[in-house]
């Protein structure tokens, strides 16, 4: 089954109802007011059974210049299109509108069904086929068959019916190997069921049970029942159209226009895209101009961003970005409408190249090649593109798959030919684009060597604060990128520092002199530690030694104020070691005197000394501990 959908298409009152019920045999003015007014305002929905025993669904799509709208809402996943012509009217203008809306949606597939030819004369008919041939010359519909009918007398339904069946014969079925996406074009609900959706179903497949979401609220959903041509079914594929009974979600949460998708998508307030103004619009799209969008069953506001032109002229093609209102959530490749903010007429539409852009300078060279390529370049050119542009880090082919709107094992091919050719890089069971890689790597190397250079007496980079420069991506792509590089012999990691292969200290000749004489300056009175200040006053290379010294653990601080050179308390540890081997214990009087310092310093050590466990007062003097009896090794700072 391919799942076709066919609409009709057509100026008000020329048939297209009364054909479909000749078509289906079903009525598809279903309102009390349709009914009265004759014409249809709603979209209206039928199925006719060829056949080779595909059922076919068909939309009604109304023809009243008043209701368009609901015109271009049931445009959207249209593959045949019958435009409808009244033999003893011709060409009228929504006649011409409809088929400017189907081709900008990309429908290329017409049959033209002329209407209420019973009643016509020979001349009369030939004048309409010779409208015909003029209007539609160079269009998509000049080779487009034409069917003669009038389905009150039964003339030409059999030969539309195996016209039909030739046309869908040829139709390409859809992908299925998608999540689905269905565009909501009505919401209501049922007593005892819940919240009901319809709409045509325009990638893969669904089955009952499927989680989804609404967009582009975000609403998560399940499906509780589908129903496919008034039967109940369990799964609904590409081009059916469907009903669908909702859980989870009540019916002023979803409504026309809202996009229900089992794979993420992204709201957003732009779109990038290549748009052609209608050679019969009145005036160019020019700069901020407001217009409706209309994209697939939602009709939002926005305005027009030309890139890479001032304006766009009648009849031309070009780049455009959409500032819109409203968010709305799209996919690459989806078409759109644009109709005049004021007097309300179809002036263009065009193709979603990127469905979550950036703002852009109109005229920025790469922001125009990149369009190009999401345009015309070929599938492997696009996805690499995508991959090259993306502000995440990973990617995997399923996301690939999304973007795309092909199937898996299609863009697994795509993949592997990237991945050969080193465009492609692969961690795991993911991707990133080599060029993206490289740019990764110089910033993570330049950092490096700046700080190096800078902090050339520090042995390395802490890694986290190395990380934190890297913050847009997830911390498991950041290591495994990190990983890479150590693998590959461009950084190594000692401990919790990080640094350029093979970097070693090499402090420079004034560093070295400031070294010296600061430890000099220090060696003269080891046991009565000078300030900070009194060691290096203004001398700004000796400030850097000193702050990179502490920084490589030569010095211990006591308390908030004073600060001693490890090695210097190392030897303080000796000497009292030492002299407890000797004597048992230790008075405050004897260790000064060790030391030779002060009483002041000689009581701040023997203190720590007694906070980190090695000595232990009893009444005026001190015990070592028995840990230490044997050796004072274990107490040392390292």
């Amino acid at each position: 089954m391919k799942n076709v959908v066919i609409g009709t298409a057509g100026h008000i009152d020329h048939g297209k109802t009364t054909l479909i019920k000749a078509l289906t045999g079903i009525e598809t003015d279903t309102t009390r007011e349709e009914k009265q007014r004759g014409l249809s305002i709603n979209l209206g929905f039928a199925y006719i059974d060829l056949e080779n025993g595909e059922r076919v669904g068909i939309v009604d799509v109304p023809g009243h210049e008043k209701f368009i709208k609901n015109m271009l809402a049931g445009a959207a996943g249209i593959d045949l299109a019958l435009l409808v012509i009244d033999v003893n009217e011709g060409i009228m203008p929504q006649t011409k509108e409809h088929v400017a809306v189907l081709s900008l949606l990309g429908v290329d597939d017409f049959i033209i069904v002329l209407t209420k030819v019973a009643s016509v004369d020979a001349d009369l008919k030939e004048l309409v086929y010779e409208d015909i041939r003029e209007q539609f010359k160079g269009s998509k519909l000049e080779n487009s068959p034409i069917v003669e009918t009038d389905a009150v007398a039964g003339i030409g339904i059999d030969e539309l019916k195996a016209l039909i069946q030739d046309r869908v014969d040829h139709i390409q079925r859809k992908a299925e190997d998608l999540p689905g996406r269905l565009n909501v074009d009505r919401a209501f609900s049922v007593k005892g069921f819940g919240t009901v959706v319809t709409g045509t179903l325009i990638d893969g497949a669904i089955e009952v049970g499927d989680e989804m979401t609404i967009y582009p609220a975000g609403i998560p959903t399940r499906i509780r029942t589908i129903q496919i041509h008034e039967q109940d079914q369990k799964i609904a594929h590409a081009g059916n159209r469907t009903a669908l009974n909702l859980t989870k979600v009540d019916l002023d949460q979803v409504g026309r226009g809202d996009v229900l998708s089992a794979a993420p998508l992204e709201a957003s307030y732009m779109i990038d895209a290549k748009v052609r103004c209608l050679k019969e619009a009145s005036q160019p799209m020019e700069l901020w101009d407001r217009v409706h969008v209309h994209i697939g069953t939602r009709e939002v506001i926005g305005r027009l961003v030309p890139i890479g032109v001032e304006r766009i002229m009648p009849g031309e093609e070009a780049f455009i970005q959409l500032r819109l209102e409203e968010q709305i959530a799209v996919k690459k490749g989806d078409r759109f409408i644009l109709r005049n903010f004021s007097p309300v007429v179809t002036i263009g539409g065009g193709e979603v190249l990127d469905a979550t852009p950036k703002k852009h300078k109109r005229f920025n060279q790469e922001v125009i090649e990149s369009l190009e390529v999401m345009e015309t370049g070929s599938t492997v050119d696009v996805l690499l593109d995508f991959l090259a542009n993306r502000s995440a880090g990973f990617t995997s082919v399923k996301e690939m798959s999304d973007y795309l709107g092909e199937e898996m094992k299609a863009v697994e091919a795509y993949v592997a030919e990237l991945v050969e050719g080193g465009h492609l890089l692969k961690f795991g069971q993911f991707y990133m684009a080599k060029s993206t890689y490289d740019q990764l790597a110089e910033k993570m190397i330049q950092l490096l060597e700046t700080y190096h250079k800078e902090r050339n007496m520090d042995a390395g980079m802490a890694l986290e604060e190395f990380r934190s420069n890297f913050s847009k991506l997830p911390a498991k792509e950041l290591n495994a990128i990190i990983q890479s590089l150590v693998d590959a012999e461009k950084l190594e990691i000692d401990g919790d520092l990080i640094k350029l292969a093979g970097y070693q200290i090499a402090i420079s000749p004034q560093q070295a002199k400031a070294y010296e004489a600061i430890t000099q300056q220090l060696a003269e009175n080891p046991f009565a530690p000078l300030t900070f200040e009194e060691v290096v006053g203004k001398d700004k290379v000796k400030r850097e030694v000193y702050l990179q010294m502490r920084k490589n653990n030569e010095f211990y601080r006591l308390d908030k104020q004073t600060e001693i050179r490890t090695v210097y308390y190392n030897e303080a540890l000796d000497r009292l070691a030492e002299f407890c081997q000797d004597h048992g214990v230790i008075e405050l009087a004897d260790f000064r005197n060790l030391l030779g310092t002060s009483r002041k310093y000689a009581l701040l050590i023997l203190d720590n000394f007694d906070k980190r466990g090695i000595t232990k007062r009893v009444e005026d003097h001190r015990v070592l501990n028995p840990k230490y009896a044997e050796s004072i090794e274990e107490a040392k700072l390292s």
